[in-house]
């Protein structure tokens, strides 16, 4: 599909000051698709109905991205870097929704068609700053980081409806104006002591607030049941040190953090109003031991946070299929994880191998479940989607890498990962009927996913890279997901005295990237759904550096990681 852009970097350097700036702009089509098969049962669990609905979705987008920045070396140990960045993108996605109606005996009844046509406009401002500062001990430094962004989406969107039962056509408009304004503060500080071992410290603030406003008209009339104004606001200050050393043979890092979360969520609309506060301690240790110069073994220990992000939380969604509605949970709560890890690394000469076998526990983690929500579209439920807290799992699994290289031109990496997860928990909420239903969701179930990656350099100097992946089935208490396999290809090779790059990668070879899932809910339905987000994509680049090596790396701005609140100690 189209997927055409422009982009450069210019870097100017003095003795003490470094200007730079990237500047890009790019138009591209992103088609993909749907279908999902439904069978709908009545209470006795006999065939009321069957309805398959294939879904085109053709996105299209253009957009500029550029930055500013500026590096001074206050001093031969002190850097301070500003950099501004700006992006605008603007596009249309359009879904053309076709839902096919057949009767309890498989006999063709009628077709409706739905199209949702979008418009999005997008534009976020961001400044970034790094402070530096080596003192005269190696490694002894002090940084500070900070980062102040703006983030406005618009989206507008007119839903037709036509029918081959009906005459006429039914008309729904959907706005969804977001505005994010977003503060993060990060310092550390690091302090080696004596010969092997290291002290660390530092605090990271992340301050945000997300205003979505959304409202629905049906025929223009608005509808109440998706009409609201979203305010969240997140406040999570956090502490953390470390400490590491090494003595002969043995390896040890100790770490500790501390969160403190104000989180605060409110429905304007509805005038629901919910603030969650609460503080977590996250310990964490790593102890490796040196069998000899060629393998090791580690045992490790952590407590990690995932906080839920972005369409988990919005309680609105697009009306593209109105009878198959994701709907998402502003009252989420963020999953714990206890994590432990038992490593072990061999090198030979060609071949490195490394394992880990490791146990994890997670509470409130998040799961998709299925309802009705007592709503029906001519005779035919409408089922709503959402995330939800409702189980802890237990997770155990086995993973290796293996690096070959068989030949100087010729290397290989493979990564195999087989699990088996063991979820505990009930799914209760109260139906539309106000009857209080209580699903349980205990489930035992194993799968496994495999990467290989293979470089090869052919005559010429021509890089050939493919990169295979396999995602094995795996069930949940409403069904299960199959597995999918995918592959990728690249070629490369430089030109004009190695000063250009021409580089072919074709993204899923087969065109079969596809997430498959089959859902059961007893009295109510079995459906097979397949997604397909992006299309096979074929993409032709070539770069050329003026006055500049090709593996030389230019300063760039330190960005500051999203990794939801979450700062993990690297050993």
């Amino acid at each position: 599909p189209d997927n055409n852009g422009l982009s450069g970097n210019v870097n100017y350097k003095t003795k003490n000051v470094s200007l730079f700036t990237t500047q890009g702009y790019s138009f591209r089509s992103n088609p993909g698709n749907m279908i999902n098969e439904t069978t709908y049962y009545n209470s006795n669990n006999s065939i009321r109905n069957f309805i398959v609905e294939p879904r085109e979705n053709d996105r299209y987008g253009k957009g500029y991205n550029g930055n500013f920045g500026i590096d001074l070396a206050i001093d031969k140990n002190t850097s301070w870097t500003n950099t501004i960045n700006y992006r605008n993108n603007n596009g249309d996605n359009t879904d053309n929704v076709f839902q096919n109606y057949y009767t309890a005996s498989n006999q063709f009844d009628y077709t409706k068609n739905r199209i949702n046509k979008e418009d999005s406009d997008s534009k976020n401002i961001e400044y970034t700053t790094n402070f530096t500062k080596n003192f005269k001990k190696a490694g002894h430094k002090l940084s500070i980081d900070g980062s102040i962004s703006s983030n406005d989406d618009t989206n507008v969107a007119i839903v037709t409806e036509t029918g081959t039962n009906t005459t006429g056509t039914k008309l729904d408009n959907t706005i969804n104006n977001q505005k994010q304004n977003r503060t993060l503060v990060q310092s550390d500080y690091v302090l080696p002591i004596g010969k092997g071992s290291q002290f660390e410290a530092g605090y990271r603030g992340d301050f945000s607030k997300l205003v979505t406003d959304y409202q629905v008209k049906n025929n223009g009339i608005i509808n109440p049941d998706f009409t609201n104004v979203l305010e969240y606001k997140e406040k999570v200050n956090a502490l953390y040190t470390q400490y590491g050393f090494k003595q002969k043979k043995v390896s040890v890092l100790l770490g500790l953090r501390y969160e403190d979360s104000n989180i605060e969520i409110n429905q304007l609309a509805t005038a629901d109003f919910n603030t969650k506060k609460y503080g977590n301690l996250f310990p964490s240790a790593f102890f490796t031991y040196e069998i000899s110069d060629k393998s090791s073994t580690s045992i490790s220990y952590s407590r990690r946070i995932q906080r839920p992000r972005g369409r988990m939380l919005n309680p609105f969604s697009n009306l593209s299929s109105n009878i198959n509605i994701f709907v998402g949970n502003p009252d989420l709560n963020p999953s714990m994880t206890d994590a432990i890890d038992f490593g072990y690394i061999k090198r030979w000469t060609k071949l490195t191998l490394s394992t880990s076998l490791y146990y994890n526990k997670t509470t409130d983690v998040f799961q998709f479940a299925r309802r009705e929500s007592g709503d029906f579209v001519n005779g035919t439920p409408v089922i709503i989607m959402s995330p939800i807290n409702i189980a802890t799992e237990f997770r155990t699994g086995f993973e290796f890498t293996l690096n070959y290289s068989p030949y100087k031109w010729w290397k290989l990496n493979s990564n195999f990962n087989f699990f088996q997860s063991d979820t505990k928990g009930d799914f209760v909420y109260t139906n539309f009927n106000n009857v209080v239903v209580t699903q349980n969701f205990d489930k035992v179930a194993s799968s496994w996913f495999s990467r290989l990656s293979s470089k090869i350099t052919l005559p010429n100097k021509i890089d050939w890279q493919t990169n295979l992946m396999y995602m094995g089935p795996q069930n949940n208490a409403q069904g299960r997901v199959l597995g999918n396999f995918s592959a990728n290809l690249a070629f490369s090779k430089d030109v004009l005295k190695d000063k250009a790059t021409i580089a072919l990668n074709i993204n899923d070879v087969f065109n079969g990237r596809k997430r498959i899932m089959e859902t059961y809910l007893p009295g109510v339905l079995s459906s097979r759904a397949e997604m397909q987000w992006r299309v096979r994509q074929v993409t032709l680049s070539f770069t050329y550096r003026f006055n500049k090596a090709k593996n030389e790396r230019e300063k760039q701005p330190k960005r500051m990681n999203d990794n939801g609140g979450e700062m993990e100690f690297q050993g």
